[in-house]
């Protein structure tokens, strides 16, 4: 019980020792602050006598000079003078003498070449309109009345027909042996497709032929189906005419019918000459002269013919 005692005395002792040294710092610490709040004071002081002691402040002139006007600009791309007209000179006539051709046919001449130009008919150019000039030939451009023709590179088609005058055959029969007809005049129908480059054209066609033969005993019906791939060289003879020639082969389906029919498959192959003539902007007429040739199979003879043929080709 002693000892809690003895402590509690010892802590009252320290305490009071501590705080007694706090009272007696008090005094100097206050008297710091005094001085130096006292010459912070004076340094002030010192601070504005220097400056009620300067020069007196001049008042600001707010009054804004007149400002001198620009300069004009110059131009900078001066107008370029326009040049006089050309002086033309009055022109001079002389009197006739005898023996002098008269004047009136030159006369006449010139105002037949100013007639064009006083009735409009010309371009910016000063070319006449009403004629079609050679650089338009070149190009294709034909001139016909009023229309103007051009001539076509491109696919085509259309529908062909002709007469169809074959040479005397035979049929071939395994007991009798040839039996020969005399050949009528026949007819030609077909269809025609192809394309022209310029001076070359490709065509495929199917052609049905059909024609008549007077045998001894028999008459026989003979008709054809062929399909025949074609190629033609042309060559321009006229602003609208084109001479052609070419060679056409393929494959045709025969048939001959009498008292027993005679049937086969033979290579084909014809030559062909003629004319075009380009009758509107998308039309186009040839006349053709065709020479007619198949092979030879066991149950006939080769057939030969002479064709002349009709085709309008309509351009695509």
């Amino acid at each position: 019980m002693k000892i809690p005692h003895f402590s509690n005395i010892t802590f009252l002792a320290l305490f009071s020792l501590a705080f007694s040294q706090q009272n007696q710092a008090e005094p100097y610490a206050f008297s710091s602050e005094i001085s130096a709040l006292k010459a912070k004071s004076v340094a002030h002081e010192l601070e504005i006598a220097k400056l009620l002691s300067g020069p007196d402040l001049q008042p600001t002139d707010y009054n804004v000079s007149s400002r001198t006007p620009p300069e004009p600009l110059k131009e900078q791309n001066p107008a370029t003078e326009v040049p006089p007209a050309p002086y033309l000179p009055v022109p001079e006539f002389y009197d006739a003498k005898e023996g002098d051709a008269p004047v009136e046919n030159d006369i006449s001449e010139i105002e037949q070449e100013i007639a064009p130009v006083a009735s409009g008919d010309v371009n910016d150019k000063g070319l006449d309109l009403n004629t079609s000039t050679n650089s338009d030939q070149n190009q294709g451009l034909i001139s016909v009345g009023d229309i103007i023709i051009q001539r076509h590179n491109g696919y085509y088609f259309g529908p062909l027909l002709g007469i169809f005058i074959p040479d005397n055959g035979a049929v071939r029969d395994a007991s009798i042996g040839k039996i020969p007809y005399d050949s009528e005049t026949g007819y030609l129908l077909g269809l025609q497709f192809g394309k022209d480059f310029g001076t070359i054209r490709w065509e495929v066609e199917y052609s049905h032929k059909g024609f008549d033969g007077q045998g001894t005993s028999n008459l026989y019906e003979i008709g054809t189906h062929d399909f025949l791939n074609r190629i033609l060289l042309e060559k321009e003879i006229g602003d609208l005419i084109d001479f052609r020639a070419g060679l056409g082969m393929g494959v045709g389906f025969i048939s001959l019918e009498g008292n027993q029919d005679y049937s086969g498959e033979s290579f084909i192959y014809d030559f062909i000459l003629g004319a075009s003539y380009r009758l509107r902007q998308n039309l186009n007429l040839s006349v053709d002269y065709r020479y007619f040739l198949t092979g030879a199979e066991d149950e006939y003879d080769r057939l030969k013919s002479h064709i002349f043929t009709v085709s309008a080709n309509f351009d695509l």
